[in-house]
């Protein structure tokens, strides 16, 4: 899982050049159009910490297989295909059962996105079989569940009027507006609940 943390925070290191890329163009052609930049770092902040979150559940499903974790309520009530259990039965040296159930799991996760509170928990219930989830995750980054749940909750919601609406308010046809600031709190934050998470998760196995 280190290493989906470690790719985890190049993606984010990724995301942070696009601030410096906003600078240089505020501070020498002052282009109307680089605003988008601060945008596209929503963006892919967020598609860092989804990715994050959909490695390190399969990652964690497949140890449970292997029985390298112990299994959680969540993965025993889970069902597969008969195509998939023929496959399994099926395995061979070359094709190992290993390899037959994380494309199974792969193709059963990835339509899902981890980027609102409620999935993020209801995913890590696979491999992490805690209550009070964001309880947690809040308590090691220093703020109540509430307020980490919110503000996920709101970066999503941004992340969405982005992509799915151009960032327009409704009703005008001017975007909202957006702040360095913001978005460096934004892709902060998003950093360090991703590392929180996978500690956790680690501790957990």
């Amino acid at each position: 899982m280190y290493r989906a943390l470690t790719l985890f925070q190049e993606n984010i290191e990724q995301a942070k050049h696009l601030t410096s890329l906003y600078e240089y163009l505020e501070g020498s052609i002052s282009s109307p159009f680089s605003d988008d930049l601060l945008r596209a770092q929503i963006v892919y902040s967020v598609s860092a910490f989804d990715k994050l979150l959909h490695d390190i559940i399969r990652i964690g499903i497949i140890e449970i297989f292997t029985g390298k974790r112990p299994p959680t309520p969540k993965y025993l009530a889970e069902s597969i295909s008969i195509a998939t259990y023929n496959e399994l039965m099926s395995a061979t040296k070359k094709n190992p059962k290993e390899h037959i159930f994380e494309e199974a799991v792969f193709k059963k996760l990835k339509t899902i996105s981890y980027q609102e509170p409620e999935k993020v928990a209801e995913g890590l219930s696979y491999i992490w079989n805690e209550k009070q989830k964001w309880q947690q995750i809040a308590l090691k980054m220093e703020l109540d569940d509430k307020t980490a749940k919110n503000t996920l909750k709101l970066i999503a919601d941004r992340r969405n009027s982005i992509v799915h609406e151009a960032d327009i308010k409704p009703g005008t046809n001017k975007k909202y507006s957006i702040h360095q600031t913001d978005i460096q709190s934004i892709t902060d934050f998003l950093g360090q609940c991703g590392k929180e998470i996978v500690g956790l998760v680690v501790l957990s196995s």
